[in-house]
C-alpha cells in the first residue's frame, strides 16, 4: 500500500510545537497545538543585505555568499561613474570590508569567477594597460602574466591556476572573438569564441565554462559552453542581454541582472545545462555588477541602477533554502520631543534612558537637564538631571545608569550623575574632566576613555567606576574625542572612530582587557562625531558620523566581529552627534542627532539584526 510513509520513508508525526531544524524540510506533521498539519517547505528569493564600502561597477568578483570579493571597476558621480578604482572589499555573508588594492586601478576588468577570497585573478581592463594579470591571496594583489592580447569587456571562468579569458573589447580595432586560458603563470591563446564580442557573462571552469548574452546590437541571447577545447551552443537564455551577472556552474547556473530590452534588467533565471527556468526576481533593475555564489546561494552586489545610470553600494542575496533570512534593517520608532544632539544615552531598545544634550539657538550653545525614556515605541518625560549635561558619556542600563563627564554650558565638567530608573543622584568626580568621550559597562563596573580636557587638547585616560569613585587605569594608544563610540564591558570594550589634533577623522580601533588597550582592526571609512554600542565586543555597531567624503551627517553603520569590521544595513536617516546607541548588533536603538545638513532632530530609528527561521507551512485542502 502506498503512502506517505512509504514514500517519505518517515511517518506523520504529531507534535505538541514545530520543529526548529532544516531536517524536518519536506516532512509533515500535526501539531496538535494549533490543530494544524504542517511542513517546511523550500523558499526561493533575492533579499537585501550590507552595502558595498564603495558603489562601483564593472569590477571583477569572485568567491561564494559567505566568502566573496569585489575589485576594480569604476566609482564616482555622472555616467554610471568616472574615475578607476584599484580598491578591493572583502564580503563575509554580513557585510563588506576593505582588502588589498590592486597594483592598477582598472575598469571592465574579467576575472576567474571560481576563485575564491583568498586565490583570485583579474585580468585586462577597457583602461590601459589592458594586458595586465594579477593573482590576489587574500591580503595583496601581485603580477601575474599578461593576457597575449590586451582587452577589456570580458568574459572570465575558472580559477586562480586554471582560468579562462574570452572575447572583449580590443581599443582601436573593436570586437575580439580571442579565447585564452591561464595556467597560473601564463596566458596560452586556444579556439576561437563562435563570434566576436564583447560584455558576455561567464561562469565555471576552465574545462566547462558558460557565456551568456553579448552585444550587438540587438543584444545577444545567446549561450555558448567550453569544454576546454572547444566552444559549442547552449540553449538560448529568455532575452538578449548584456553585463548580466551568474553564479554557478555550467551545468547548475543563477543569471541575474544585466541590460537588455528595455533596459536595466530584473530577471533572474536557473539553468540545468538543457533548460533555463524564470526565479523570483532582483528587487532592483541592475547591470554591470559585482557577483559570486552557487545556483542556491549568491549575491549581486554594485553596478548602475536605473532609471538614471547611478552607480550603486547594494547589495542583494539569493538563497534556496528551507530558511529564510531576514537581513539587518532600520525602522522608524517614536519621536523624542526636542531637537537636540550629543545626548547621553544608555539602555536597551525596550528600556533607553536619553538625556540632556546640546541645543545651539543663536547666538550660543545650551545644556539641557531633561531626559526622556523609550519603553520600545514611545518616548515619555523622566527624571530631570541635577544639573545641565551634554557631550558625554552614558553607560549602564534603564534602572541603573551613568552618564560622565560633557559639558555644562559649554564649560567642561568632571562630574557624573547615577539614574535609577526615576531620580537621579550625584555620583564621583572623574580624575580628569573631559568632553566627547566614550563609555562602557555598568553601573557598579564601568569605564570611559578618551575625551577633551580643554579643547583642542585631547585626552587618551581612562577611568574605571565601582558606583562609588572613579579610578585611572591604561591610557588609548591613540589620543581620540567621540560621541560615545564604544562597546563591552569593563574588562573587555572596545572604542573606535573619532578625532584628534591634526587628524579630523580616524578609523583606528582599540579593544580594553581591563588594564590594557591594545590596536585592533580599523573601521573601513574613517569616521568622526560617530556613535556606537554593544554589550560585547563582538556585537557592536559604529553607527552615522562625519565621513570624509560626505557632509555632517551620514547613514554608514558598520559592525565588529571581534576580529575586523564590515559594512551594515544603513540606517535610514543621516546622522552625526547621537550619542551612545542603546543595545547591541541584535537589537538597538539610535535618536536625535544632527543631519546631513547639521540640523538637530528628533527621529528614533530601531535596529533589528539578521534572523533565520524555517519556512514553515500550513497544509489546506485549496
Amino acid at each position: 500500500m502506498t503512502n506517505y510513509k512509504n514514500i517519505f520513508g518517515k511517518p506523520v508525526k504529531f507534535l505538541a510545537t514545530d520543529p526548529d531544524n532544516a531536517e524536518a524540510e519536506g516532512q509533515i506533521w500535526y501539531n496538535s497545538t494549533s490543530g494544524t498539519f504542517k511542513s517546511v517547505v523550500t523558499l526561493e528569493a533575492w533579499s537585501s543585505a550590507s552595502n558595498m564600502i564603495e558603489g562601483r561597477r564593472a569590477g571583477g568578483y569572485a568567491g561564494t555568499q559567505t566568502a566573496g570579493l569585489a575589485y576594480g571597476g569604476r566609482a564616482g558621480p555622472g555616467g554610471g561613474g568616472t574615475t578607476d578604482v584599484a580598491s578591493t572589499e572583502e564580503y563575509n555573508g554580513l557585510g563588506w570590508s576593505t582588502g588589498g588594492s590592486l597594483g592598477t586601478a582598472r575598469y571592465q576588468l574579467a576575472g576567474a569567477t571560481s576563485g575564491t577570497q583568498t586565490a583570485a585573478l583579474g585580468f585586462g581592463s577597457s583602461s590601459a594597460p589592458n594586458t595586465t594579470t594579477e593573482a590576489y591571496d587574500g591580503t595583496s594583489w601581485t603580477a601575474g602574466g599578461a593576457l597575449n592580447t590586451g582587452r577589456g569587456f570580458s568574459g572570465g571562468a575558472g580559477t586562480q591556476t586554471a582560468a579562462l579569458g574570452f572575447v572583449g573589447y580590443i581599443p582601436g580595432s573593436g570586437d575580439s572573438n580571442f579565447t585564452e586560458e591561464y595556467n597560473g603563470s601564463a596566458w596560452t591563446a586556444v579556439n576561437v569564441f563562435p563570434r566576436s564580442t564583447r560584455q558576455v557573462g561567464g561562469n565555471g571552469l576552465q574545462t566547462a565554462a558558460l557565456s551568456i548574452g553579448g552585444w550587438g546590437p540587438p543584444d545577444s541571447n545567446l549561450v555558448d559552453e567550453y569544454d576546454g577545447t572547444n566552444w559549442t551552443s547552449g540553449t538560448v537564455y529568455p532575452i538578449g542581454v548584456i553585463d548580466v551577472r551568474s553564479a554557478g556552474t555550467q551545468t547548475d547556473a543563477l543569471a541575474f541582472g544585466g541590460s537588455g530590452p528595455p533596459g536595466k534588467q530584473t530577471l533572474t533565471a536557473a539553468y540545468d545545462g538543457t533548460t533555463w527556468t524564470t526565479k523570483p526576481s532582483l528587487s532592483t533593475a541592475v547591470t554591470a555588477a559585482m557577483s559570486a555564489g552557487t545556483s542556491s546561494n549568491a549575491y549581486n552586489a554594485g553596478g548602475i541602477t536605473t532609471p538614471s545610470s547611478t552607480v550603486t553600494s547594494a547589495t542583494e542575496e539569493y538563497n534556496k533554502s528551507a530558511t529564510v533570512i531576514t537581513g539587518g534593517a532600520w525602522a522608524s520608532g517614536g519621536n523624542t520631543t526636542h531637537r537636540t544632539g550629543a545626548r547621553l544615552n544608555f539602555g536597551t531598545q525596550n528600556a533607553a534612558m536619553s538625556g540632556g544634550g546640546l541645543y545651539v539657538p543663536p547666538p550660543g550653545y545650551t545644556d539641557e537637564t531633561l531626559t526622556e525614556e523609550y519603553n520600545g515605541s514611545a518616548w515619555t518625560a523622566g527624571g530631570s538631571m541635577p544639573a545641565q549635561k551634554g557631550r558625554g558619556a552614558g553607560f549602564g542600563i534603564l534602572t541603573a545608569g551613568v552618564v560622565a563627564g560633557g559639558t555644562l554650558s559649554n564649560t567642561t565638567v568632571d562630574t557624573s550623575f547615577e539614574y535609577d530608573g526615576s531620580a537621579w543622584t550625584s555620583g564621583g568626580s572623574l580624575n580628569v574632566g573631559r568632553r566627547y568621550l566614550a563609555g562602557f559597562g555598568t553601573l557598579t563596573a564601568g569605564a570611559v576613555c578618551g575625551g577633551s580636557p580643554s579643547t583642542p587638547n585631547l585626552a587618551t585616560e581612562t577611568e574605571e567606576y565601582n558606583g562609588t569613585s572613579w579610578t585611572t587605569s591604561g591610557s588609548l594608544n591613540t589620543a581620540r574625542q567621540t560621541f560615545d563610540a564604544a562597546g563591552g564591558v569593563q574588562t573587555s570594550a572596545i572604542t573606535f572612530g573619532g578625532e584628534y589634533s591634526g587628524t579630523p577623522r580616524i578609523s583606528a580601533a582599540e579593544e580594553y582587557d581591563g588594564a590594557t588597550w591594545t590596536s585592533v582592526g580599523s573601521l573601513n571609512t574613517a569616521t568622526t562625531r560617530n556613535s556606537g554600542g554593544g554589550t560585547s565586543v563582538p556585537t557592536t555597531l559604529s553607527v552615522g558620523g562625519t565621513t570624509a567624503a560626505s557632509p555632517p551627517g551620514t547613514n554608514g553603520v558598520e559592525q565588529y566581529n571581534g576580529t575586523s569590521w564590515v559594512t551594515s544595513a544603513s540606517m535610514g536617516t543621516a546622522r552625526s552627534q547621537i550619542g551612545k546607541m542603546q543595545g547591541n548588533s541584535a537589537s538597538g536603538l539610535v535618536n536625535n542627532g544632527a543631519d546631513a545638513t547639521d540640523t538637530y532632530i528628533t527621529t528614533t530609528e530601531e535596529w533589528t539584526g539578521e534572523t533565520t527561521a524555517l519556512n514553515l507551512k500550513t497544509l489546506t485542502t485549496s
